[in-house]
């Protein structure tokens, strides 16, 4: 249950931006006029005309109305899963709303009315999904790939000649693979034989993937605020947003990733404590 929870409450910074909002909407669209000339879901033959342009045509004009007026209207910067998907589905019901106004013949009964509407929902979600599926699906691949940058086996090294104030990877041949400043680090997380690097890239948070253990990395770290707190956990003390105290040690959130819940296990609690001490008394 925890698991689908942070699922559905994970955000999805890939439709902040005009240029993705337009690459969702266009690929959408694209995709409907195809599947409509095909499988003519909607009998739109025996019309005596073909509307296949015009319904594409006026799913384009919700969409964009949706994404460019309703968004900033309702102050929605960056959907999560869940809001994302309840949201798709009132463009949908508004899709169909809009079908039934202009093309719907005209009906008596509100409940012919009512059933041809859901008819009509039923059509568009069938349409619809597979397109925004597809989309939202690839560029959550690409937001990874992009994120994460495999770098070859390494060794860590500091830089002593500018004050220790960055962490210096070096790959083969004593080449610098990557370099970060102290202060823009956030944590680092083991996964299996590597290490995930979490830090800032001006405000971007940025994730790199090392192949490395804690134990080749603790002992070239030459900043006190970042310690190890947990068997698969080290943070920069300087970008705990908030901590609560637990049975075995403490729970901690981090700046920039307000979603991701950081324990502090029973045998780094001390350590950890003397680290805060510390802080206070700078």
């Amino acid at each position: 249950m925890k698991r689908i929870t942070k699922l559905i409450n994970q955000e999805i910074p890939y439709l902040d931006k005009t240029k993705n909002k337009l690459i969702l909407i266009g690929f959408i669209c694209l995709y409907s006029y195809i599947f409509i000339k095909i499988y003519d879901p909607y009998d739109i033959n025996e019309w005596g005309k073909t509307y296949y342009l015009e319904f594409v045509l006026l799913g384009l004009g919700v969409f964009l109305v949706s994404q460019f007026i309703l968004r900033p209207l309702f102050k929605i910067k960056r959907f999560k899963v869940y809001s994302l998907m309840l949201w798709g589905l009132m463009e949908m019901l508004l899709i169909a709303a809009v079908f039934e106004l202009v093309y719907s013949p005209p009906i008596n009964s509100f409940q012919e009315q009512i059933v041809e509407y859901l008819i009509t929902v039923k059509q568009i979600v069938l349409v619809v999904v597979v397109p925004y599926t597809l989309f939202l699906w690839y560029t959550q691949i690409q937001l990874k790939l992009s994120s994460y940058k495999q770098l070859p086996p390494n060794t860590v090294a500091t830089n002593d000649d500018k004050g220790n104030d960055l962490l210096v990877i070096n790959g083969e041949n004593n080449k610098v693979l990557l370099a970060i400043k102290y202060p823009k680090l956030l944590y680092i997380k083991s996964a299996g034989n590597y290490l995930e690097l979490f830090y800032l890239t001006g405000e971007k948070l940025t994730r790199e993937l090392v192949r490395m253990s804690f134990k080749e990395l603790e002992g070239k770290i030459n900043d006190p605020n970042v310690i190890r707190i947990h068997r698969s956990y080290m943070i920069n003390t300087i970008h705990i947003s908030s901590l609560k105290k637990t049975k075995k040690g403490y729970a901690l959130r981090i700046q920039n990733i307000p979603d991701e819940v950081i324990p502090v296990s029973s045998g780094y609690k001390e350590v950890f404590e003397e680290s805060l001490e510390q802080g206070r008394s700078h």
